[in-house]
């Protein structure tokens, strides 16, 4: 019987099989750190998706509930097939069309509508829409189209702050106001609104900035008998907006009138052909909800234009005297790009006056 001691020597190959033994766990961990990588991206898809899902669930629910709110209001909007879409990285809302109508019979209509947020950027909404607009207020029917519309809006938790709107090659048609159709329509027009940045935000300011290129308006252009597109731009500020409640536009134009609304017109410039017009001053409604206040007129360039307006042939030579004796060529009357200056005209009473004078056969009409 053999002892212990008397057991065989570990053989050279036994002992390299012990010693081999460890490095195991390091080939399951490089196999492990192998494949992690695939194993987090699946699981940040998933989270991703399962977050995505949520989202959109959360979105339908708010859509909801704001069609039920409006439509206690005496507001319907009809979302034709709506579906929202957008995986994985937007949120679209997207109709077939969109209808909208008012207790008032204030109605309108677009055609495919989308609006699109990023998932990272809820806070920032681009609206696309294509036409053809159709509406009316009750009075006047308005029929529009284009070649594209989109529209921006910021909105950082205290209401809009910033709505901006591109509107490419649009045509409308307005009936219901005159014995002929209106018609008028631009190469592009754009449209930007903000809160004032130098005032509180309880005074509502809003500044204004619009600009259409080469605008056409077949019926401005029989009167002052110049076709040529004309070029606008308007800089305005108007205040006491956060006062106003839904109703109808006349309502809204009351409120706006009793908070004390006011339209500051920084500038409106205008050029069409060789004419060249602007505009400063301020603006408010009267009781009779007419335009009242003063504004300041600059001009170059409308000798023909005042001549036409007038009745051409004697006149026009009539128009230069006037416009010559109102504001003489001198250093206190021209302005830059030779604009003269003329005097300011106020608006009261539903006139218009030149000093004390009120320009004959000039009413100004409500505005609602």
């Amino acid at each position: 019987m053999s002892s212990p001691d008397d057991s065989p020597p570990d053989s050279p190959d036994h002992d390299s099989d012990r010693d081999a033994a460890p490095p195991a766990p390091r080939r399951r961990t490089r196999r492990f750190w192998l494949f992690a990588p695939y194993i987090l991206l699946v699981t940040l898809i998933v989270v991703w998706s399962a977050a995505w899902f949520y989202v959109r669930e959360r979105v339908d629910g708010e859509i909801e509930a704001r069609l039920v709110r409006e439509a206690n209001l005496g507001r319907n909007w009809d979302c034709a097939d709506r579906n929202i879409g957008g995986y994985p990285f937007r949120i679209a809302i997207s109709c077939a069309s969109l209808i909208f109508t008012r207790s008032d019979g204030t109605t309108f209509s677009l055609g495919p509508t989308r609006a699109v947020a990023q998932v990272y950027q809820p806070r920032h909404v681009i609206i696309e829409a294509a036409g053809p607009f159709r509406g009316t207020d009750g009075v006047a029917a308005f029929e529009g189209d284009w070649e594209s519309l989109q529209a921006s809006i910021t909105e950082l938790g205290r209401g809009t702050e910033q709505f901006a709107l591109d509107l490419r090659a649009p045509e409308i048609t307005v009936r219901g106001t005159g014995t002929v159709p209106m018609e008028a329509s631009a190469e592009r027009v754009e449209l930007y609104l903000r809160p004032a940045p130098d005032l509180a935000p309880g005074t509502g300011a809003v500044d204004i900035v619009m600009r259409a290129s080469d605008a056409r308006a077949p019926a401005l252009d029989r009167l002052v008998g110049d076709d040529r597109p004309a070029r606008v731009e308007i800089g305005a500020r108007t205040t006491s907006l956060r006062s106003l409640r839904a109703g109808s536009p006349r309502q809204m134009a009351v409120n706006w009138r009793d908070a004390g609304g006011t339209l500051i017109l920084e500038m409106i410039d205008i050029r069409k052909g060789d004419a060249h017009v602007q505009i400063a001053g301020e603006l408010g409604l009267d009781e009779a909800l007419r335009l009242q206040g003063r504004i300041e007129p600059s001009a170059a360039g409308i000798e023909d234009l005042v001549g036409r307006l007038l009745g051409g042939g004697q006149q026009q030579g009539n128009a230069m005297m006037m416009l010559d004796a109102l504001a003489p060529r001198d250093e206190t009357t021209m302005g830059p790009e030779d604009l003269r200056r003329f005097p300011p005209l106020d608006l009261r009473d539903g006139r218009v006056f030149m000093g004390p004078i009120p320009i004959p056969q000039v009413r100004l009409q409500p505005v609602f």
